[in-house]
């Protein structure tokens, strides 16, 4: 009788999950010392009972995890190194836990061969989705001896001047070169050219835009009309302008610009794409499930992605040419600050159907959003010190570089 309870209750937890679920973890790494106790957070989004799941932590190999919990209980299957060191946890004291969705790994002991990437799998019967936290290992900052706080303030002071001397001379020496133009080579720094051989034409879709908005004869610039009247409550999300451009495979790459000449750049607005034919659909919330994927910035409020809940991104200075990279085929929404040739995030998802690009100038200004024509791509020295794109694969076996969120 008892197992038939069991068997029930299981039933029902299964009944209770969602069909679709998206993995989130953080963008930034993190940090922890050698010896210590560290958190990497991941929780899954919309929230649910995550008890009936399979979670697998893992680095290297699939099949070699850091942590494994299922059938309701941790599994003795790990990589020997973490035997011990490794469990489940709660990303904060708000965390509901496991019933929550919050499936965060806790590590104890931290050594420095634990730094890496570290994939976070979450499977359920019908749906799956992971993601990858950046585990930065540091040794312990050496205590000072007070008697050797004076020694150690006049040697910065020294260092510090004689660098600020040495900076003095390479810059003016650089100013008298001629015709050669120094190169920034700022760490990170995104191969734009690279990008742009995948750029593709975008014009909006005339059929498909919200009334309250002006479209040029181009269709190539979309801003608010003055005769819009806000209702202040959230992001107007349904002041949407799709692209005529449909995709079903490949890769495509388009740019937006947000600051026009002489003035400050664009505080509010929605790029991405969504689901082809769910303009036509009324009433229907934009997450990922639903088909919309975008990155959104609402003014003070800040920058967000569509998740649910949202995401909230910090992102400065704010970008004033956006790039937006498509690839169909391994199921990727990546951005890009064009001007300061830094990757934004990437969102990763399965697609099905085609797909459209998709604009929302917002409200609070009436700067235009513009839809550019990308240059010409011209071969550059510049080495990129990221990847253009992860090199994450759809399989949940698969290693590959940081992402920020993956959704079904």
């Amino acid at each position: 009788m008892m197992s038939i309870i069991i068997i029930a209750l299981l039933v029902n937890l299964l009944i209770e999950t969602s069909e679709s679920f998206t993995v989130v973890v953080p963008r930034d790494q993190i940090v922890a010392h050698v010896g210590s106790t560290v958190t990497l957070p991941c929780w899954i989004s919309p929230p649910e009972n995550a008890e009936v799941l399979e979670i697998r932590w893992y680095r290297h190999e699939f099949s070699n995890p850091v942590l494994l919990y299922q059938y309701g209980k941790i599994q003795d299957i790990q990589e020997e190194s973490f035997r011990n060191r490794s469990s489940l946890t709660l990303w904060s004291d708000l965390s509901g836990g496991l019933k929550d969705g919050d499936v965060s790994l806790q590590l104890e002991k931290t050594r420095i061969q634990d730094e890496g990437r570290f994939h976070c799998y979450v499977s359920g019967e019908s749906a799956y989705d992971s993601g990858e936290v950046v585990l930065k290992v540091t040794d312990p900052p050496d205590s000072i001896d007070p008697s050797d706080l004076w020694k150690a303030l006049f040697f910065t002071i020294l260092i510090c001047a004689l660098l600020g001397l040495v900076g003095l001379i390479l810059y003016k020496y650089r100013k008298k070169l001629k015709g050669k133009k120094p190169e920034d080579q700022t760490g990170g720094e995104i191969n734009i050219e690279e990008l742009r051989k995948h750029a593709v034409k975008i014009t909006i879709d005339q059929h498909y835009v919200s009334p309250d908005l002006n479209i040029s004869k181009d269709r190539r610039k979309v801003r608010l009309s003055k005769k819009y009247k806000h209702t202040g409550e959230g992001f107007p999300y349904k002041l949407y302008a799709f692209g005529a451009q449909t995709f079903t495979s490949g890769r495509h790459y388009w740019e937006v610009e947000l600051a026009q000449e002489n003035t400050p750049p664009k505080n509010y607005w929605l790029i991405g794409v969504a689901k082809d034919g769910n303009f036509r659909l009324k009433d229907k919330s934009f997450t990922p499930s639903n088909g919309y994927w975008f990155l959104c910035s609402d003014g003070p409020n800040g920058f967000y992605i569509s998740s649910d809940p949202p995401v909230s991104l910090s992102l400065t200075p704010r970008p004033e040419q956006l790039g937006v990279l498509l690839d169909y085929d391994r199921g990727q929404l990546s951005f890009y600050s064009v001007k300061e040739r830094k990757h934004v995030l990437t969102m990763s998802t399965r697609f099905t159907g085609s797909v459209a690009p998709l604009f929302n100038p917002g409200v609070g200004d009436l700067s235009v959003l513009a839809i550019l024509d990308c240059p010409e791509p011209v071969e550059t020295p510049v080495e990129s010190s990221e990847p253009l794109l992860s090199n994450t694969e759809s399989t949940p076996d698969a290693s590959g570089a940081m992402q920020y969120i993956k959704s079904k």
